[in-house]
């Protein structure tokens, strides 16, 4: 079983919050990193994107440490990437785009269309 991976929403913010630390100081990396309880490279990884994601666990931790709700810093992804579909069958799929979708419009029509695609006209 894979744990559940959270991802930094803005490695900015991680930072912004870090300068400004409960208690009225900043902390350092290896101070955040001692008070979560990992090594300080995941927390440079963290604020550099190279890991961007982190277990439920470890997000919490960082975030009672710089006491902020887990929203503030980390999201859930989607279940399945965007654009990507599962049929009955278990079998993925990629989302058709719509046969007479006018992309000049600006905009997309679904489903059939009898007539000519034309501008948005209001009627008198």
């Amino acid at each position: 079983m894979t744990l559940a991976r959270l991802y930094l929403t803005d490695s900015d913010v991680l930072r912004g919050l870090m300068n400004w630390a409960p208690g009225g100081g900043s902390l350092e990396i290896r101070k955040l990193a001692d008070a979560v309880g990992v090594s300080k490279s995941k927390i440079g990884a963290l604020l550099t994107g190279e890991r961007p994601s982190v277990t439920e666990d470890v997000a919490d931790r960082i975030c009672e440490a710089l006491d902020v709700r887990r929203d503030a810093l980390f999201f859930d992804p989607l279940s399945t990437p965007t654009g990507v579909d599962t049929d009955r069958k278990g079998a993925r799929r990629e989302h058709e785009r719509a046969p007479d979708a006018a992309t000049a419009r600006g905009a997309s029509q679904l489903g059939e269309h009898g007539g000519p695609v034309g501008p948005y006209r209001r009627r008198p």
